[in-house]
Formats: C-alpha cells, structure tokens, sequence
C-alpha cells in the first residue's frame, strides 16, 4: 500500500512539474490515502482517523467531478505565479494573456498597477498546491490553471470540515458531529462551489471552522485560533465582518478573559492585509473598495424574498437543513451559538442592497456557504431532541438528503440559467431553472441525453440520496 501511495504521489508531483492536469491524479492520491487509512484502521476509519478520513473522502468527492466550476477565481488562481515567480502581489506578470479584453472585469488600477479586484487570501492559501509548478517554469495552461484552481479550492473547503469536526467534539456525539461534517461537506455550496475552484467561499469558511474550533477550547493558543479564524475569514471574504463582530461580541460580553488572545490572533491576518492595501495603494482601504461602492443601491424586496424562498436563489431550496440550523441556535442557551446563528443574516442583509446579488455565474445563492457551515455546526444542540423524536430524525435526514442532491447536481453538472445579471433576475421566480428540475427538462444539463435516461439517471441520484438519508437517521445518539 505504501508503494501504492508513493507512485500516486509521485504522478501527481510529476503532473505539477510539466504543467499537467491535476485533479485525475490528485484523485487517485486520495483513493490510496484512504485505502490505507481503511487498512490501517482495521475498518474503521472514520473512527481511528476521523480528521484523516473526512478531509480525504470529502477532498476526493470535490474532485471526482472532474469539471472546473469557476469564473471569479482567475485573479486568485492566477496570483500565486504572480509572487512566486516574479515577488509580486500584483497581476502585472500575467496581464498577457489572461487578462486581455477583461481586466474591468478582473483588476483594478492604482499607483499604475493592476490589483485584483477580489482579496487576495485565496491565492495566498493555494501557494503549497501552485509552488510545484510555478518553480519549474514551465508555461501554464487554462485547463491547468483551471486544474489547480480546482484542487486548492477542493482542500481548502476539505479542511474547512475537518475544522468543523474539531468545533463540534464535544459538543455533540462523535457520530452526529461527523453526521453533520457530512451534511456541510456534501449537501451545501462546499461541494457545488468552494470545492469546485479557488472561490473566497471555501477559505472564509476554513476561517469561521478554524475560529468554533477555538472558541470550543480553552487557553490562550484557542482564544488565538478564535481571532485568526475569523480575522481570516473576513480577509478572504469581507461579508464575514458579521461573524467577527458576533465573534468579538461574545468575547467582550460573556467570556472577557478570551480578549487578549482573541484580538492578537485577530490583528495577524488583518494586519497583513493592512499592510497589502497600503503598500500597493497608498491607502488603508481595499483595492476594489470604488468599484463596490458603485454597486451598492436602495433596499431590494426582489432580494429580500428571493435568497430565501426562489427556486433558483433561494436558501431555503438549496439548502434546507438551515431550518435545523435555526431551531438548534433558537433551542441553545449558548450566546456563542446564538449570535453566530444570527450573524447569518448579514449578509442576507446586505445583499439586499446590491446590485449584483443575484451572483452572476452561481449556482443558487452561494453568498450562504460560510452561514451553512455555522447552522450545521448550531444543529450540534439539536442531538437530544433528535434522538427523543424520530419524526424528526426523519425530516431532518429527509431535508439533508434533498441538500446533497441538489449541491450533487450542482457539483457534476452545468450550472442552470445564465451568467447575465439582467436575465437572473428575470428568471428569479421559474421553478424550471431549479438544478434538479433543469436536469430533467430538455434545455437542462443532461440536454444531449434522452428523456428515458435522464429519468433513469436522476432516479439513481434518488435513490443514492434516500439512502444517506437512512444513515443520517441513524446518527442522534
């Protein structure tokens, strides 16, 4: 098995070194890795390796899809050739030919350089996944750039559930804890979009999983993981302000002697980012911050109504285990639990005041991948009563089982509607644009196929989904 192990990892090292695609052999690296966790285990994984096992079963579904689900990601994906090949932050390097007829779309101008457009903590994250390739020099391609984009967006979203896992020890029973790592890994926009390519998505998320799993402990070095994680998340993602200041709330008002340690893990990524918009814009401001302002506009009640209940951007389709998020933080005498839950609505919120909230190309309303993380980890609470009602258990695992189908769908095919904000959201309210509605339709993904076997197709992913459903039900303790 160890030779298995070292000639798949000595495939994927060589793929890197000649610019190849990366996922194919990245892939067969998980299946060994875990083949020798099975071994090693006698079995059981999941129960001797638990960190191991989640973050490598998680890592190899993201890149069974074999499919590239990106767009925004290109500045990020592009970045780190940008510093470890030329020690800048800027796209200057790459301009030529990535950016040519788009960098309005992409880049931002100051002190005559072009910026990304997007925070840069993404790119920053993927530097070990890119170091292989960007040392050897070789000339990159865009189903390799697209390849790697895949596979650091694909790990870091795994170890966003591993973080996750660590959050909810002790908080729950390891196999609800695990139950609910599954529900975040496979049923929400981890396996539809952060695993899918270097979106913001999936290193917010490591940040707020990172910052429970400290919050969860005790000690300095933990009240220090609270800060970074959520520190982090907003450099990433800057909507994650919400999580912070519940974050930086529960410290100052229920646990003062986390402040410390908290505000110092806190001020490193924030710092770092600080010091990035002063020394390339001669400002402490973000880069893009003139072009979002531009994009801000009076509250919209299309918005306001259609993230939450739209079948093509509405929470509550794409993901409605939320529901259960909700009742665990409404059940909790936990403030921490409480004011994360409620941080939630921030950025639904906000985005109720932009322009552009429809996405683009999204799949549903991805702006909920980081709050999808913080309800699984809420619905810890919600063990008892679970356990107490098998009702419940059944409409809990009915309604994750529904999530992962739809992200599946998401994960594996097309993305439904268009990529033009105009027809988004006159589309907002067509149930046919819903994913596991579009793929049955003759105009959806699985378009090229016949009705016969796209029926046949969807009624296996069904039948697959009401089985995790048995399992879920099996894990309130």
């Amino acid at each position: 098995m160890k030779a298995a192990v070292g000639l798949a990892a000595l495939w994927l090292a060589a793929t890197m070194a000649f610019g190849g695609l990366v996922p194919a052999p990245a892939f067969v690296l998980c299946l060994t890795l875990l083949a020798k966790l099975w071994r090693d285990s006698g079995g059981k994984p999941f129960t001797r390796f638990p960190d191991a096992a989640l973050g490598l079963t998680l890592l190899a579904v993201y890149l069974s899809t074999f499919r590239w689900h990106g767009g925004d990601d290109a500045p990020n994906s592009l970045l780190p050739f940008c510093l470890l090949r030329h020690g800048t932050l800027t796209l200057e390097p790459v301009l030529d030919p990535w950016f040519v007829g788009k960098l309005e779309n992409f880049t931002v101008l100051h002190m005559g350089k072009h910026l990304s457009i997007y925070p840069i903590v993404p790119g920053l994250l993927a530097l070990p996944v890119y170091i292989v390739t960007a040392l050897s020099g070789v000339t990159i391609t865009e189903p390799a750039l697209h390849g790697l984009s895949k596979l650091s967006g694909a790990l870091i979203t795994a170890l966003s559930a591993v973080a996750l896992r660590r959050a909810l020890k002790g908080r729950c029973s390891d196999d609800f804890a695990l139950a609910l790592c599954f529900i975040y890994g496979f049923g929400s926009w981890a396996l539809s979009v952060s695993g899918q390519a270097l979106w913001q998505h999936g290193p917010a998320a490591l940040g707020v999983g990172l910052a429970l799993w400290g919050f969860s402990r005790t000690g300095p070095r933990f009240d220090a993981l609270a800060g970074f994680g959520l520190g982090l998340s907003v450099a990433a993602r800057p909507d994650s302000v919400f999580f912070l200041a519940a974050g930086a709330a529960f410290v100052l008002f229920c646990d003062r002697k986390r402040f410390a340690g908290f505000a110092l893990g806190a001020a490193l990524p924030l710092g770092l980012l600080a010091a990035y918009w002063l020394a390339y814009t001669g400002r402490l401001r973000p880069p893009e911050a003139d072009f979002q302002a531009n994009i801000f506009r009076g509250f919209q009640p299309d918005a306001f109504f259609g993230l939450i209940a739209s079948p093509t951007r509405g929470l509550l389709l794409f993901f409605p285990p939320a529901v259960f998020g909700l009742l665990g933080a409404w059940r909790s005498r936990d403030a921490l639990t409480r004011l994360m839950a409620a941080a939630c609505a921030g950025p639904w919120l906000l985005l109720c005041f932009y322009d552009t909230w429809v996405g683009g190309s999204t799949f549903g309303p991805r702006y909920f991948a980081v709050a999808a993380l913080v309800l699984c980890w809420a619905m810890a609470g919600l063990e008892p009563w679970l356990a107490a009602s098998p009702r419940g258990t059944r409409l809990w695992a009915w309604a994750a089982a529904a999530a992962m189908l739809t992200h599946a769908a998401g994960g594996y095919l097309l993305w439904p509607g268009s990529d033009q904000f105009a027809a988004e959201k006159a589309t907002l309210w067509f149930w046919s644009l819903h994913p596991l509605a579009n793929a049955l339709t003759a105009t959806g993904a699985l378009r090229s196929l016949p009705l016969p076997v796209r029926l046949l197709i969807f009624a296996t992913a069904l039948a697959a989904s009401l089985r995790a459903a048995r399992l879920l039900e099996k894990s309130p303790r």
